[in-house]
């Protein structure tokens, strides 16, 4: 399979793969973990959308990355920071707000940002089943001697049918999302 992420895809996989427990945050800076998951992790969040700092499987790399700048911060100068940090880190995910040479709302970005990670995450996740797919497949190849012609003909057309009902499901789900989505926005222009 070919990679097709592109170098900034690749920008912000790196800082939604490596995950950090809070109590693991909390050793390094020598705080408590509530401290780290509620105070500490609102003023991420004013720097980058919560979604690219938090997962299910614990902080991002790039939560982290921020942890550890916050924690060298002084109280007073917070906010500073935040403006600072903000500026030198959405960068990173920042210009997929930009759609058709339009600067889009920072809300617009951080959801495309968001989706682009989801993106770059389905797409490893895909990589790792297509490379069990083809063991699979290589397994196939194997059996398949044991099979008659006509049972081999039988599989690979039950095999076609199935997939030509799925991608008319997927397209015309796709279709319908795409034009609502395009009607929804024509209609906001108009208002």
């Amino acid at each position: 399979m070919h990679n097709t992420e592109t170098s900034e895809q690749l920008h912000v996989y790196e800082h939604v793969t490596a995950h950090y427990t809070a109590q693991q945050i909390a050793d390094a800076h020598g705080v408590k973990q509530v401290t780290v998951r509620t105070r500490w992790f609102d003023w991420l969040c004013k720097v980058a959308p919560a979604a690219l700092l938090k997962s299910e499987a614990g902080f991002t790399e790039l939560a982290s990355t921020l942890f550890a700048e916050f924690a060298q911060v002084d109280q007073r100068e917070r906010h500073a920071w935040v403006a600072d940090a903000k500026a030198r880190y959405s960068a990173e995910w920042g210009s997929v707000g930009i759609i058709d040479g339009e600067l889009m709302p920072d809300v617009v970005g951080s959801a495309l940002a968001l989706l682009q990670t989801s993106n770059i995450s389905l797409n490893q996740q895909l990589s790792a089943e297509l490379a069990g797919l083809e063991q699979f497949v290589d397994q196939l190849n194997n059996v398949d001697a044991d099979f008659t012609q006509a049972e081999l003909d039988s599989f690979k057309a039950n095999g076609m049918k199935r997939a030509i009902v799925r991608y008319k499901v997927e397209a015309q789900i796709e279709a319908e999302t795409f034009n609502a989505l395009r009607q929804r926005r024509l209609e906001g222009g108009q208002q």
